[in-house]
């Protein structure tokens, strides 16, 4: 498929700053949900212990604990971000950009299947002074990347995006292929299609729709679309991934084991869904038919996060 190479900036895009309640929250978060983590983790531990054994070394309930601060600072520890080459995957309209320019590094290359020039422009214009870190936005499908070159890469970091790369086991060749030697793999990436809302849209209408995308047949499934009006791109309409079949179609342990063929693993989690745990509750019968076909650890699992080294 051709890449789209019309701006898909929102006319209404502006690039904004954690007021003061958001840098409190982070503040919060980062002293707090450690201690909160570590209380939940037997008890968690022991009810999903069968999810655990598809080999995740940590196990989250929702999405505390999740967030991109604690991702960096995990990365970090593992290999230094100051001063490295960095390649963010899937960087959309830039809003987890200055995430990594915190750390310093001595270039981003930021790749995105779409195309966001204005926005892309107005970061740069807006970090030149604020950050020495050299920027390069780059159009560019995941699985051949032909303006990065061989082992030119320390660290590559994406964050909802994996669960969109439709041709997989390329993708994990290609990114391979640029990284050093030693170099890190990290991505957060969820939710997966198996999962409650894995479509991006399903529930988000009504709770109990939420696993409409994989219940449905093609026709039912296309009627509910098309009732959410009318379509146009958006990087928060479900739709747009939907259209261009911009899905993985993959189940947990299927990503670990392409990941894990290529690549020497270092940290891999996942977040257990609140939504599908409700769903289970609430709606059993319908989810117990569901966990016939698909296995309930792929129902409730919705995220996932690696880091791997080559």
């Amino acid at each position: 498929m051709a890449l789209h190479t019309d701006d898909m900036t929102p006319e209404n895009f502006v690039i904004t700053e954690d007021s003061l309640g958001e840098k409190v929250k982070k503040l919060i978060r980062r002293t707090v949900y450690p201690i909160y983590l570590k209380s939940r983790k037997n008890a968690l531990e022991k009810n999903y212990a069968h999810v655990k054994n598809i080999g995740f070394d940590e196990l989250f309930l929702g999405q505390r604990g999740n967030d991109y601060d604690a991702h960096r600072r995990r990365v970090n520890k593992i290999k230094s971000i100051e001063g490295s080459t960095v390649l963010i995957l899937g960087i959309g309209t830039g809003r987890d950009l200055e995430s990594w320019l915190r750390f310093n590094p001595k270039k981003i290359i930021a790749v995105d299947y779409f195309n966001y020039e204005k926005a892309w422009n107005k970061r740069k214009e807006q970090y030149k002074e604020k950050y020495d870190t050299k920027i390069e936005f780059v159009q560019s499908d995941i699985i051949e990347m032909k303006k990065i070159e061989d082992n030119s890469i320390d660290i590559i970091g994406s964050d909802a995006v994996f669960e969109h790369i439709n041709k997989f086991h390329q993708a994990i060749d290609e990114l391979k292929r640029v990284l050093k030697v030693g170099g890190i793999l990290y991505s957060n990436f969820g939710p997966l299609w198996y999962s409650w809302g894995g479509d991006h849209i399903s529930g988000s209408d009504e709770f109990v729709n939420g696993y409409n995308h994989i219940s449905l047949d093609k026709d039912a499934y296309e009627s509910y679309l098309d009732g959410f009006g009318e379509f146009t791109h958006s990087e928060n309409d479900g739709r747009t991934w939907i259209r261009n079949n911009l899905f993985s179609y993959l189940k947990p342990n299927e990503y670990l084991d392409i990941i894990g063929s290529k690549l020497n693993r270092k940290y891999v989690s996942c977040i257990i869904d609140e939504n599908a745990v409700k769903f289970k509750l609430n709606h059993n019968e319908k989810f117990e038919n569901l966990a016939k076909k698909h296995r309930e650890e792929n129902l409730i699992v919705s995220g996932i996060t690696i880091i791997y080294e080559k």
